[in-house]
């Protein structure tokens, strides 16, 4: 035990000299200078920056113009890109995906309106009142990628429209008696 604490404050006493410093060197510490008793004049010294710094404007906004109206320019190339197709008067959520044809080249879906009339869509075609296009029609979904506009880039929002099962309910069948549960 008594090892141990000799050992443990030999490590301690080591450690604080060296951090301290421990020895100091031999070479002296410098003076300052002590100020010249003649001025001579002072000479600018002339600073040339080796960085080049350009503009470039290309995505960004022109600083004189109000954003205000940038905002209404927007909203009316918007409405100018909108499709005239019956599907487009509604939000996808309104819409109810009905039936699919899959199995062929060309599948097909029937979609439903608010109004209740079916509508026959392909790939490609338009429909919710962001504009989308029909991207991907499988068995039990259609996928509608709308575009949507922001700082000069068109982002991707894809929006799936599920068919919904229908509401059969199997019978149950009891085994021990032989007869169905309802």
């Amino acid at each position: 035990m008594k090892t141990l604490k000799f050992k443990m404050t030999t490590v301690v006493l080591a450690l604080s000299v060296a951090a301290c410093g421990g020895s100091q060197s031999a070479a002296p510490r410098p003076t300052p200078a002590k100020p010249a008793t003649t001025v001579a004049p002072k000479k600018e010294a002339t600073v040339e920056s080796s960085v080049n710094y350009s503009y470039n404007p290309v995505g960004k906004r022109d600083p004189f113009r109000s954003p205000l109206e940038e905002l209404v320019r927007s909203n009316t190339t918007t409405q100018v890109s909108s499709c005239s197709e019956p599907l487009c008067a509604w939000d996808l959520d309104q819409l109810k995906l009905v039936a699919v044809v899959t199995g062929d080249a060309n599948p097909i879906a029937m979609v439903e309106d608010p109004l209740g009339r079916g509508h026959v869509v392909r790939r490609n075609a338009r429909m919710g009142r962001q504009g989308g296009r029909v991207t991907q029609i499988l068995r039990d979904s259609v996928t509608v990628t709308e575009y949507i506009p922001s700082e000069g880039k068109n982002i991707p929002n894809p929006v799936s429209l599920q068919l919904k099962p229908e509401n059969k309910r199997e019978s149950l069948y009891d085994l021990s008696t032989g007869k169905n549960w309802e």
